[in-house]
């Protein structure tokens, strides 16, 4: 299962993708599509993710390119991308399904100032990283 996860800070916020082989194919998978469709996709919604209160939507709506907060959504985020640019990213997300890559991760970002960089990641975190907890009870 994909986890999902925003990981605030004042200096490096970031969007934490973390997920095995057939996660990474999935992904990208749905990248291609938005690509060729360009409509709004919910990542957290996918059967294939799981998200730690972060919904992300990929959208081909006007604004900035990258992930920006949803100023009405707590947790909430837009990923806006062009065709162009989601189905790069769903080539450098391949890169991390190779069977023989016994690890390793992917920086997806737009290269704008405002922006939070997505991190992809397999295989250099435990799989409990971004899993969602119960909580502890006394």
């Amino acid at each position: 299962m994909l986890r999902i996860g925003f990981l605030p800070s004042d200096y490096n916020p970031m969007v934490l993708i973390l997920g095995e082989i057939e996660d990474m194919r999935l992904l990208a998978g749905a990248l291609r599509r938005f690509a060729r469709e360009q409509t709004d996709l919910r990542l957290d919604e996918q059967g294939f993710c799981t998200a730690v209160r972060t919904e992300i939507t990929v959208s081909a709506s006007p604004g900035a390119p990258g992930i920006q907060p949803v100023a009405d959504a707590a947790g909430g985020f837009v990923w806006r991308l062009d065709a162009e640019r989601a189905s790069a990213f769903a080539d450098q997300i391949d890169t991390l399904a190779v069977p023989s890559r016994a690890a390793g991760s992917e920086m997806l970002e737009c290269t704008t100032e405002e922006e939070i960089p997505v991190k992809v990641s397999r295989g250099e975190y435990t799989d409990d990283f971004l899993a969602i907890r119960a909580p502890k009870r006394e």
